[in-house]
């Protein structure tokens, strides 16, 4: 468990505001590193788009967000060129390109518009793509077995022999591991430096935490950091008080700072291979049938490594993203906003603003303190302010968000976890819309876990909309509702309210807090299973359920339109980008509960394409899914 400490500032980190990237910016993203990470003005070579006729049963183009199916499809010049029966189609083909080549779908087969992920972290996750895995996730599944001596077997394997070296392990989650039971109350695991040791004694070893809140170190690592840093020599002047007082829990960025310092020339040297990391998460992404990306924290830095990327390598996924700020200084300087008309790779569609931390970490911001240990915990607000009560919204956050939306006219994403955290957010729009003058702005609302029927009538009314992680239902949905919020969990993910209430809403993975997988994010609002219970099956708010049909249209045509994207992609309307993918099943052919679960997110992608070149191609054999006799409970 993460212990609650005093927070003077704003700190709060959760993959929207990685540490590490804030903390070593300047050196990662300085000119030298980036002539090393491009050392060449080399062009990307790319190949000819095809043209191509395709015709199959289960064709769905999604246009206009209707999942109706059509005959056939014409692409050339990387786009659509048209959609309808086979006749017409073939027709207009042979008289406009009469070179076109043909492929058919067969069986099961579906062809749909490429999967989108609204908001993903890509360069800190290829950052730390080096770093060990010890994160809860196998695939896109939670571990079968994930605790402590698991996590050693993972971080003792293939140990470089290099002097000096320090293991670095990302996604750290004692939330997803087993309970504790402390008079007679279930708890979070609480990880400190003497178990670390019981993994590793003799060699160095930072943990970052899955929410980013938390840098767990063993002995030999605080010893390190000591010996390395003056800063930390000065305040706690015996490495034996240091160790003592953090217990190897250093807590946000004032506190991580002197340690990952410390380890600066190790983590920078890794990210040099940063090219290829990106590379292997574009791959990923196609993999699982993702043909666009919306990085939803962008810096300088981070825009300009991802151009330069862009420039030397082929376009595996298209990327749009918003710029991140986090201080009043940052949005003063913001340029006033113009709406992209024509795509580039890492176009800016929003600005993103951080209001606080992770539930499962504990530091989502909460009306009323959190059921599990420590006591009287309620998270953490980043934009705090001297004098302000808590639970009263502080002027100057207010005075940040009218600059963003009523004075730059920007679209905003404010990510907001905690209840708390989402009533200021829905205060402060409500506040800088009725100053805005200008046109309608799709306005959003990260994670939006927690919320209430007022909450999404107002969202509905200000048009401001969700993007929910919905592996907070399926993944950690169960330790949600038996120790961290306890019926408060119902709350979690109103995908379904906020459907019926007439709003648009969309699905991410805030890669990497869990799995690249809209396939996956389909199937976990469709059947709301949390996952960690594995006894039996038991459904988080039934009430809540999508249909596929709703699904689908969440991770393509509504995402495109949440990302300023939807006059390129989302759907497959002639004009539009040539981007699709075929699954070896049709999402919507699982209509059962046995069907979908655990199911609808193995469907093989068979084929993933980008601007009519085949960017992914999948030869191994396709497996059918077949329903199986599972027990299953409406328990809400």
């Amino acid at each position: 468990m993460e212990n609650l400490h005093t927070h003077t500032h704003g700190c709060t980190h959760c993959s929207c505001d990685n540490p590490v990237l804030k903390i070593l910016k300047e050196e990662l993203f300085s000119a030298e590193n980036l002539t090393k990470i491009n050392p060449g003005s080399g062009k990307a070579t790319h190949e000819k788009p095809q043209t191509l006729m395709i015709s199959g049963e289960n064709i769905r183009p999604m246009i206009g967000g209707s999942t109706e199916k059509v005959e056939s499809i014409g692409i050339a010049d990387g786009k659509v060129v048209v959609t309808g029966n086979k006749t017409d189609v073939k027709k207009y083909m042979s008289k406009n390109y009469p070179q076109f080549q043909k492929k058919q779908l067969t069986g099961t087969q579906t062809l749909l518009p490429g999967l989108i992920e609204p908001h993903v972290h890509m360069v800190p996750a290829a950052m730390t793509h080096g770093w060990k895995d010890v994160s809860p996730f196998e695939g896109q599944n939670l571990r079968p077995v994930y605790d402590l001596t698991s996590v050693g077997l993972i971080i003792n394997k293939d140990i470089p022999s290099i002097p000096g070296y320090v293991i670095l392990g990302k996604g750290l989650d004692p939330s997803l591991m087993p309970f504790e039971e402390i008079n007679g109350k279930k708890e979070l695991i609480t990880i400190n430096n003497t178990l670390l040791d019981g993994i590793n004694a003799d060699i160095p070893m930072m943990l970052l935490s899955a929410s980013m809140h938390t840098l767990y170190l063993n002995t030999k690592a605080l010893e390190y950091v000591f010996k390395h840093s003056t800063k930390i020599q000065d305040k706690y002047k015996t490495v034996e008080k240091y160790i003592s007082d953090t217990q190897g829990q250093l807590q946000e960025g004032l506190q991580m700072t002197p340690a990952l310092m410390a380890v600066k020339l190790q983590i920078i040297a890794m990210s040099l291979q940063i090219n290829s990391n990106l590379t292997h998460l574009f791959k990923e992404a196609n993999s699982r049938g993702i043909t666009f990306m919306y990085d939803a924290g962008l810096n300088n830095g981070s825009e300009i490594l991802l151009t330069k990327y862009f420039e030397t390598h082929p376009e595996l996924v298209r990327t749009g993203g918003a710029y991140l700020c986090s201080s009043q200084e940052e949005v003063d300087k913001l340029e006033p906003y113009a709406e992209p008309k024509n795509y580039k790779p890492v176009y800016y569609g929003h600005i993103k603003v951080v209001s606080d931390g992770s539930n499962q970490g504990l530091t989502g911001y909460q009306s009323a303190p959190y059921l599990c240990n420590p006591e009287n915990n309620t998270g953490v607000f980043n934009f705090p302010q001297a004098g302000i009560p808590a639970h009263t919204i502080p002027p100057s956050y207010n005075t940040l968000i009218d600059t963003v939306v009523a004075k730059k006219g920007w679209p905003l994403m404010v990510h907001a976890n905690g209840d708390q955290a989402v009533t200021f957010a829905i205060n402060a729009y409500q506040r800088s819309l009725a100053q805005y003058r200008g046109p309608e702005l799709r306005n959003r609302i990260e994670h939006c876990s927690l919320l209430t029927a007022d909450q999404i009538t107002n969202m509905l009314q200000m048009g401001v909309s969700p993007s929910f992680l919905i592996g907070h239902v399926g993944y950690w949905g169960y330790a949600f509702k038996k120790v961290i919020f306890g019926e408060k969990a119902e709350m979690l993910d109103l995908c379904g309210s906020t459907l019926a209430a007439g709003m648009r809403i969309t699905l991410h993975s805030d890669n990497e807090v869990s799995p690249l997988g809209p396939l996956r994010m389909m199937e976990q609002s469709i059947t709301r299973i949390m996952e960690k219970k594995t006894t039996s099956i038991e459904v988080l708010n039934s009430a809540e359920y999508l249909t596929p049909e709703q699904a689908l249209i969440a991770v393509t045509y509504d995402a495109a339109w949440q990302c300023y994207a939807d006059k390129w992609v989302g759907s497959l309307n002639e004009g539009y980008f040539a981007d699709f993918v075929i699954l070896e099943q049709d999402p919507l052919s699982l209509t059962t509960q046995s069907s979908q679960y655990m199911k609808m997110r193995n469907i093989p992608v068979l084929e993933t394409w980008v601007g009519g070149i085949p960017v992914y191609v999948n030869d191994k054999a396709a497996k059918v899914i077949t329903e199986k006799d599972t027990i299953f409970s409406g328990n809400s």
